[in-house]
């Protein structure tokens, strides 16, 4: 059961404590180094932006490349969403980001699977974000969504209301949204206590019911496996994409609109693009992540 809107952050609230955007934070693009050539692995680009309301940029997102011990190329790779309802969003978040990488990394690096190594990176950000908590007030907190993958499968995991989809631009209707939200609105939709319609519309819909901070109540990530192919690509995202296109076919035909097929990096920047074109009320951050054509 959520746990109640005075006590649990939201997500979509914009109270943050900050005055002026960190140096640097409002836009960010990245893309993965190419893989070896003739190597079967993936792809993967980010950008976040702060939107058109924000006062500061308190997502961010990180991704890496590793090898596994049997030579396996894998990736990994995470989006944050600070909580901006209490102050060290920003900070949060990126904490959460590149902790969480650096361990995927030195898990898979170091033998576990992907699975193990999702497990293990979720679990490090979540010990970073904690002892962030300053000694009295509001701990920092941030939602969390990554993927550890290679070039067959992904493990996604998840805490909070950041999202990962499978996009998949030439049947749109194929594709699907990966992660169920830990949010007010999702748990009373799914307990079957309110309609979608109401449920959406309640000014508690937002109110996340796991998150990662000190005073964070469960916060195991989930997780679910997909099988990757060459019909679409993995999005992770913040709910400035998600909030203003939830649905996964419309995110889909943004891609197959953009005609940027097999650019991860321009999917990346259409997709956040496209979040800003509907108000830009939150901040924005996709990664898009893609099977390599020889693959």
């Amino acid at each position: 059961m959520p746990i109640e809107p005075a006590s649990a952050p939201s997500s979509a609230s914009d109270g943050s404590t900050d005055a002026v955007p960190a140096a640097g934070a409002e836009h960010a693009e990245e893309v993965l180094a190419d893989p070896e050539e003739g190597a079967a692995t993936v792809l993967g680009a980010g950008v976040t932006d702060r939107g058109h309301r924000r006062r500061r940029n308190e997502d961010a997102f990180a991704l890496a490349r590793a090898v596994t011990t049997n030579g396996t190329p894998a990736v990994v790779a995470v989006v944050c969403d600070g909580v901006a309802s209490v102050p060290g969003g920003a900070t949060a978040s990126r904490t959460g980001c590149d902790v969480a990488v650096a361990a995927g990394v030195e898990a898979l690096t170091g033998g576990q699977d992907l699975e193990d190594a999702a497990a293990t990176a979720a679990e490090a950000a979540r010990r970073a974000v904690a002892a962030l908590a300053p000694g009295q007030g509001a701990a920092p907190a941030c939602t969390y969504v990554a993927a550890v993958l290679d070039a067959e499968r992904a493990v996604v995991s998840w805490a909070g209301d950041s999202r990962a989809y499978w996009l998949s631009p030439d049947a749109p209707d194929d594709s699907a949204v990966l992660t169920e939200d830990d949010s007010w609105a999702a748990e009373m939709i799914a307990a079957g206590l309110v309609g979608a319609d109401d449920a959406l519309s309640d000014p508690r819909a937002h109110v996340i019911t796991r998150w990662l901070a000190a005073d964070a109540p469960d916060v195991v990530a989930r997780h679910r496996e997909w099988t990757l192919d060459g019909t679409g690509v993995l999005m992770l995202c913040s709910d400035g994409v998600w909030n203003h296109l939830p649905d996964a076919p419309v995110l889909a035909g943004i891609l197959a609109a953009s005609g940027t097929r097999d650019d991860v990096h321009a999917d990346a920047l259409a997709l956040v693009e496209a979040a800003l074109d509907e108000g830009g009320h939150d901040n924005a951050t996709a990664i898009v992540l893609a099977l390599a054509p020889e693959a």
